[in-house]
């Protein structure tokens, strides 16, 4: 409980610095946008101007050197042009890309320069980036980060003032679990709506245009998520008996039977926050990868962007809640979608099998569990696993309260290819 306690002040910390630097940007949208608009309708200069003007003037510089200074830490890229006159300027970036990286000694630029400064620097072949003083580009990343920060800072705030208020209520705990874990997904949303934005050259409006509808969605399914979570019966740990996870040293040999029902088997929660990372990663690569390239048309870009969140969201609601309830009336599997029940009756074997393929990927069970029906069907048993259970103990057990439990005569049958 204060391991949960201090995870939750972390998340409270964070999302007040979130907030904190979601106010700043707020506030130099504006200034940023000014100046982005003095820039763009500013004048040229009608010769080389001798001192700091408001006007634009394209200079012509050779360069002399351009270092990226990648994995050096705390310096910005960089390059060194040069006058037609001989003197050096130095002007630095914001990023390597995309001209620095690629500058070379003695290449022939142009450097516009407003208000005393080289504001971007560009190629001949139209190919251009802004400087560290560049005013385009500045209120959209400003604006993209209020939003970021603002919306993940509030829900997260929220959700931990939710958690620490109602601390000792598992149902609630997990509820405001949601919301922060929304917020993540809000401020995800947020900035790869900048990065799209940005990328296809897209107006200052497109950011909300975009990042509205979609944050409209999260916070549906945020709300939706949090009742679903504060209406849930189960505990946070499965109902067993016996402890979670593989059994200790001794105890596989000892089987029990249907008095030590009703019996629960889930993910753990270790394996399902790594399937989850997975999954988020993945996520967040396919749609920085569409939105980028020009490989998908608009109408699919939008489709993929509320149907992966969306799989995100039942991922989150759902996994916690699947698995495999055994009782006195049978095994109820619990899926994504519904519940099935098989009575004790209907079972003609139950067996550990090993999955195929489960070495190509850690994240995946060496054995899983199956329910053999009558007729040669099988039904696999959600969640009963090697990753999580000793298999020879559980299924043990299992076909113990199965001896107990089936109320009809049995018969084998053949086993099943």
């Amino acid at each position: 409980m204060q391991s949960k306690a201090i995870q939750v002040v972390g998340w409270l910390v964070i999302a007040l610095v979130a907030l904190l630097a979601g106010v700043v940007s707020a506030l130099e949208v504006r200034g940023a946008l000014e100046r982005e608009r003095e820039f763009l309708a500013a004048p040229v200069c009608a010769s080389a101007p001798v001192k700091a003007s408001a006007c634009v003037w394209d200079q012509k510089f050779t360069v002399r050197r351009a270092d990226t200074h990648r994995g050096e830490e705390g310096k910005a890229p960089e390059a060194e042009l040069v006058l037609p006159s001989g003197k050096p300027w130095t002007v630095t970036f914001r990023s390597a890309d995309p001209l620095v990286s690629e500058m070379k000694p003695g290449d022939a630029v142009v450097g516009v320069i407003w208000h005393g400064q080289a504001v971007e620097v560009r190629y001949a072949d139209g190919r251009r980036q802004q400087t560290e003083f560049g005013p385009v580009g500045w209120p959209a990343d400003r604006l993209g980060g209020a939003l970021a920060c603002l919306s993940f800072g509030l829900t997260a705030l929220v959700g931990s003032l939710w958690a620490l208020i109602v601390r000792r209520d598992r149902r609630h705990a997990r509820a405001a679990a949601m919301v922060r874990w929304h917020g993540v997904a809000l401020g995800l949303t947020a900035l790869l709506t900048l990065w799209a934005q940005s990328n296809n050259d897209w107006p200052l409006w497109a950011i909300p245009a975009i990042w509205g509808p979609l944050a409209l969605f999260l916070l549906a399914t945020m709300v939706v998520s949090a009742i679903a979570a504060l209406r849930s019966d189960v505990a946070d740990d499965p109902v067993l008996t016996l402890p979670t996870g593989p059994s200790p040293v001794g105890v596989s040999g000892l089987v029990v039977g249907a008095e030590d029902l009703p019996r629960e088997y889930r993910m753990s929660r270790g394996r399902r926050n790594g399937l989850l990372a997975v999954l988020v990663a993945k996520m967040a690569l396919l749609l920085l990868l569409v939105w980028t390239e020009e490989i998908a048309p608009s109408w699919m870009r939008l489709g993929l962007s509320v149907l992966l969140p969306l799989v995100l969201v039942v991922f989150f609601v759902r996994v916690p809640r699947s698995g495999t309830l055994v009782s006195g009336t049978g095994i109820h599997i619990r899926g994504f979608t519904h519940t099935r029940r098989v009575a004790w009756e209907d079972i003609r074997d139950i067996r550990a099998e090993p999955l195929r393929g489960a070495h190509l990927n850690a994240l995946l069970p060496n054995v899983i569990a199956y329910a053999y029906l009558t007729g040669g069907r099988r039904k696999l048993l959600l969640n009963l696993n090697s990753a999580d259970y000793d298999m020879d103990h559980e299924i043990s057990f299992l076909r113990a309260a199965w001896a107990e439990l089936r109320d009809t005569e049995f018969v084998p049958e053949a086993p099943v290819a």
